[in-house]
């Protein structure tokens, strides 16, 4: 099942979860393969995905879908509404 919600379907498709993984799933915490190299990656692939750049002290705070979500935000990045569970 694909999602019409581009950050969530960039996360499942970055860490290769289940197409029916929820946005509240998806933390450093809960994601076995979100390691420190990982988080590297994914933020390169955010930035290019979504044409912004992060500074350090932003990275720091990206370990969730919603810490994500909000970042973007902050920079702009129209996101719409997150799926409803």
């Amino acid at each position: 099942m694909q999602t019409n919600d581009s950050l969530l379907q960039l996360l499942i498709d970055f860490f290769n979860l289940a197409p029916d993984t929820r946005p509240e799933q998806v933390t450093q915490a809960v994601v076995p393969a979100w390691d420190s190299l990982a988080s590297v990656q994914l933020v390169a692939e955010l930035q290019t995905a979504y044409e912004v750049d992060f500074e350090l002290d932003e990275i720091e705070t990206l370990r969730s879908y919603d810490q994500i979500r909000s970042a973007l935000s902050g920079k702009g990045v129209l996101l719409g509404e997150p799926e409803a569970a």
